[in-house]
């Protein structure tokens, strides 16, 4: 870790563009600029400020639209266009800082953030909740550690939850009755002081992750997250790379965020939900692949959670 500062104290007093290319070579995906390590260490503080005022109440919730993103920076290790992990430097902010005891890490980037997975596997007092592209290891980062069965270590086993698709076009019935079946639960059993969300939209429909999510869905999502902590929800921007996509998932959010009414419309929502499923179970109204995903997520967990002991899978 004390290497990796080092090497980023180098990186930002550097303006040769060669010196600059061959320390980017020594990472995935990376891309250096003399200013990149400024750009990542004010995109990190900012999170931090924004969280700051959420806890304290001056603010209800928020939504920090920074970039670089940070969800596969691991400890010591830039990559996936990562230089600070934004949420992971946030979260161990809240509980050193401003004494948030328990943190939900909510990540629905289309990809596996394997640096917040690694910064906080041992760690009883954050739950990581990551919903991507899996396909057994085999879509970027290319991570065999970003399945089911990878459920945390040490005093942070069962507080390390991965729900790894294995096909393309996941659209909003499959995330919708994952909230319901998987994260909703657990997460009301957790309890958690303060919920942050590494909201990448690189999984909505017409960007480059190859699903179906709509903007309106990622709203839903908010909504739900909103009857978490209080309402105490902070986002920061992870992927997402198609503007016209992006903007208007962004505004859908923000939306959520800011509607005051928004528990009487998840509420609403839920009813209209229930309903459309009729009598069958949720799990058999989506289809057969992110049917399997979310049933090993469940199977993988089932001794961990109380909530998740009576599923039927």
């Amino acid at each position: 870790m004390y290497a990796y500062n080092n090497s980023l104290d180098r990186i930002s007093k550097c303006n040769c563009h060669n010196r600059l290319d061959i320390e980017a070579e020594q990472f995935k995906s990376i891309y250096f600029t003399n200013d990149s390590v400024y750009e990542a260490k004010a995109a990190a503080s900012s999170l931090c400020k924004l969280v700051s005022r959420v806890t304290t109440g001056d603010l209800d919730n928020g939504f920090a639209i920074i970039r670089p993103p940070g969800h596969h920076a691991e400890p010591g290790l830039a990559g996936g266009y990562c230089v600070i992990n934004n949420v992971a430097v946030a979260a161990a902010y809240a509980q050193e800082k401003l004494g948030m005891k328990k943190v939900l890490i909510v990540d629905w980037d289309v990809h596996f953030g394997n640096g917040t997975q690694k910064c906080c596997i041992d760690n009883p007092n954050i739950l990581y909740f990551s919903a991507h592209r899996y396909h057994g290891g085999n879509f970027f980062p290319f991570h065999q550690n970003g399945g089911p069965t990878n459920v945390g270590v040490g005093d942070g086993e069962g507080f390390n939850i991965n729900v790894g698709w294995n096909e393309k076009n996941i659209g909003d019935d499959a995330y919708l009755v994952l909230w319901e079946k998987v994260l909703i639960p657990i997460a009301s059993e957790f309890n958690p002081d303060l919920v942050l969300v590494s909201a990448g939209f690189d999984a909505a429909k017409g960007d480059m992750g190859e699903c179906a999510v709509t903007p309106e869905c990622f709203a839903r999502l908010t909504r739900r997250l909103k009857t978490l902590a209080n309402g105490k929800v902070v986002c920061a921007l992870e992927g997402g790379y198609v503007r016209s996509v992006l903007c208007k998932c962004i505004e859908s959010v923000l939306e959520a965020l800011l509607d005051a009414s928004s528990n009487d419309k998840c509420k609403a929502e839920l009813e209209t939900f229930y309903s459309k499923l009729g009598e069958n179970e949720m799990l058999d109204c989506i289809d057969t692949s992110p049917s399997k995903s979310i049933r090993d997520t469940i199977k993988a967990h089932t001794k961990y959670w109380k909530c998740l002991q009576q599923e039927i899978i």
